[in-house]
């Protein structure tokens, strides 16, 4: 799926101008983050990226292998970093 720079810019100057300060959220399960349900001038699919692929649980094991190999990746970081910051990476 090819993705158009109107939709981020829309997030952009939505989160900018205080648009999405009185929208409902919803926190993303792995990595923790805070995810708007609705945007002006994006559609809720674009909110929802499980939405755009064929099944449901293909994106949910591409995203969680996502999550390890971040997890993975941030090890050689660890040492000297705080461990509220270590804690703070996704959750599988």
């Amino acid at each position: 799926m090819l993705f158009s720079i109107k939709r981020p810019r829309a997030l952009l100057n939505a989160a900018l101008t205080g648009k999405l300060a009185d929208v409902a959220y919803y926190q993303d399960p792995i990595f923790g983050f805070e995810v708007p349900k609705t945007c002006p001038d994006v559609p809720e699919s674009v909110l929802e990226p499980w939405s755009s692929w064929p099944s449901r649980e293909e994106y949910d094991k591409r995203y969680k292998d996502l999550a390890l190999r971040f997890k993975q990746n941030f090890k050689k970081f660890e040492e000297g970093t705080p461990i509220e910051v270590v804690e703070a990476g996704p959750r599988v």
